[in-house]
C-alpha cells in the first residue's frame, strides 16, 4: 500500500482526477480527388476503443474481485459468478456484491456489505466462498473483509469479516477480525491492507494481508488462520524483505490442481518503487517458506515482466495459471507501450513456472499508465468461464460518464488460447 492509496482509503468520496488526452485524427475533408502534394500523407492511428461494459452503472467502483459459487446448499445458485467492488452510494462507503447467471455477460446488483460502526475510510475488498465448513460455518458460506479506517489514532485500521449465507444478499457481522492482535500505530501513518482468503490443506481459514506495523519494516505480509472461525492464531511473517524500505504486498491466492497453492504479491521498496510481481508455492496453504524467501518471477520467453499489484487465476480446463499486472516492463525494464494494459500472462506448466506466453486481456485500460496509480488496471481479477474456453476479467479505468469523471470498473470475456 502506496502514499496514494492511503489518500483513497482515507476519503468517502474519491475526488474527480482529470486526465489530459490528445485528440487523435482530428480534421477531415473531402472531394472526387486529392490536391496535388509532393509529401505523402501520414495514416492516422484509429484511437484505441475501449473494451467491456460497466459493472456498477455510471457511478464508481474500485478494487474489484470474482469468483464462482460452487458449494451453495441451495445448488441452483452454483455456477453463478459473484463479482465485488469498493464504492459508495450516496457518501456512503460499500462492498457493493453483484451476481451474474449467464457465466459472466451480464451481472446485476445481489446485495452490499456496510455497517454504520465503519469509522472513515474504506479500501481493498476481498471475497471468499468456503469451500469445506470452518467450525460452524458451512460450506459455501461467503466472507467478506476490507480495510477499513485510517492510520490515525482516533480512527486506526482493522479487517472485520463479515459473512452472508444466501449468496450475498445479505450480510452480518462474523465477529472475528482478520489480523487480530494487531493494532496500527495510529498517528504515524502505518495501517494493515488488502486481506485475501483461503482454506489451508487441513481445513483453517487463513487470512494474508500488508502490515505496516512490524517494527523495523516499512511494510510485511502476514498470515494468520482460525480452526473455528472464531479463534485466530498470532500473525506471523508470510514474506518480509531484508531491507527496512522493502514493501511486500497484495497478496493474492489460488488453489492449484495438485491440491498445492499458489501466491502472487508485488515486491516493493520505498528506496525504488520497483514493485516486481512474484509467485511463492505452498503444499498446504500455511507454510510458505522463509518470509525472506521471495519465490521466482513470471516472465515471457523475451523477458516480459509485470509490476504492481498483480492477480492471478487458475485455469482448471487448461492445468495453468493465467496471471495480470497492473504496468507491462520489456526485459530493458522499460514500460512496454505497445502491450501496457491489455495483455494476460499465461503459464506453459500447471505448477506456473517456466516461460510464460501471452494473450490480450478481455478489458483493456486506455492511456495505460506508465507510473502505478490507484485505479487503472489496478488488481485486475480474472475467472475462467463454465467451460474454460474463455476468461472473464474486472478492470478499472478513470473515465468520464455523463461529463462526470471516476474510476469505474468494467467486465468483459476473451477466448484464452487453446
Amino acid at each position: 500500500m502506496k502514499l496514494w492509496q492511503k489518500l483513497v482509503a482515507s476519503v468517502a468520496l474519491l475526488p474527480a482526477i482529470l486526465l489530459i488526452s490528445a485528440c487523435v485524427g482530428c480534421g477531415g475533408g473531402g472531394g472526387s480527388s486529392p490536391p496535388p502534394t509532393t509529401t505523402p500523407t501520414t495514416p492516422t492511428t484509429p484511437a484505441p476503443t475501449r473494451t467491456g461494459t460497466l459493472l456498477n452503472g455510471d457511478a464508481e467502483a474500485f478494487y474489484p474481485r470474482l469468483i464462482r459459487l460452487a458449494h451453495q446448499a441451495d445448488t441452483s445458485q452454483n455456477g453463478a459468478v459473484i463479482a465485488s467492488a469498493i464504492a459508495f452510494n450516496g457518501g456512503v462507503a460499500q462492498g457493493r456484491i453483484f451476481i451474474s447467471r449467464d457465466d459472466g455477460v451480464s451481472f446485476a446488483l445481489q446485495g452490499s456489505v456496510t455497517d454504520a460502526a465503519w469509522p472513515k475510510g474504506l479500501c481493498c475488498g476481498s471475497i471468499y466462498e468456503l469451500p469445506s465448513s470452518v467450525g460452524t460455518l458451512p460450506a459455501g458460506t461467503l466472507v467478506w473483509s476490507a480495510s477499513i479506517g485510517q492510520d490515525t489514532t482516533g480512527q486506526p485500521m482493522s479487517h472485520p469479516i463479515y459473512r452472508s449465507s444466501d449468496a450475498g444478499k445479505t450480510w452480518t457481522v462474523l465477529g472475528a477480525n482478520c489480523g487480530v492482535g494487531q493494532k496500527p500505530r495510529g498517528g504515524d501513518g502505518t495501517g494493515i491492507w488488502e486481506p485475501q482468503f483461503l482454506v489451508t490443506g487441513d481445513g483453517q481459514l487463513a487470512c494474508m494481508y500488508s502490515d505496516e506495523t512490524e517494527a523495523g519494516h516499512s511494510q510485511v505480509l502476514k498470515i494468520t488462520s482460525t480452526a473455528d472461525g472464531v479463534t485466530w492464531t498470532a500473525p506471523r511473517l508470510l514474506v518480509a524483505g531484508t531491507l527496512a524500505s522493502d514493501r511486500p504486498g497484495m497478496a493474492v491466492t489460488s488453489r492449484l490442481g495438485d491440491g498445492s497453492y499458489l501466491l502472487s504479491y508485488e515486491f516493493c521498496s520505498t528506496a525504488g518503487l520497483d514493485c516486481r510481481v512474484y509467485l511463492k508455492r505452498s503444499a498446504d496453504g500455511l507454510d510458505w517458506g522463509s518470509p525472506s524467501d521471495k519465490g521466482f518471477e513470471p516472465k515471457t520467453a523475451d523477458g516480459h515482466w509485470f509490476r504492481h499489484a498483480p492477480t492471478h487465476v487458475w485455469l482448471p480446463a487448461q492445468q495453468r495459471v493465467a496471471l495480470i499486472g497492473q504496468i507491462l516492463n520489456n526485459s530493458a525494464g522499460a514500460v512496454d507501450t505497445t502491450g501496457n494494459g491489455s495483455t494476460v500472462f499465461l503459464s506453459s506448466t500447471a505448477d506456473a513456472s517456466g516461460a510464460w506466453t501471452t494473450m490480450t486481456a478481455p478489458v483493456n485500460t486506455l492511456n495505460a499508465p506508465l507510473a502505478t496509480n490507484w485505479c487503472q488496471n489496478y488488481s485486475s481479477p480474472l475467472l475462467p468461464s463454465a467451460d474454460g474456453k474463455q476468461l472473464l476479467m474486472l478492470s478499472s479505468d478513470f473515465e468520464t460518464v455523463n461529463g462526470a469523471q471516476a474510476c469505474r470498473t468494467r467486465f468483459g470475456r476473451g477466448a484464452l488460447p487453446s
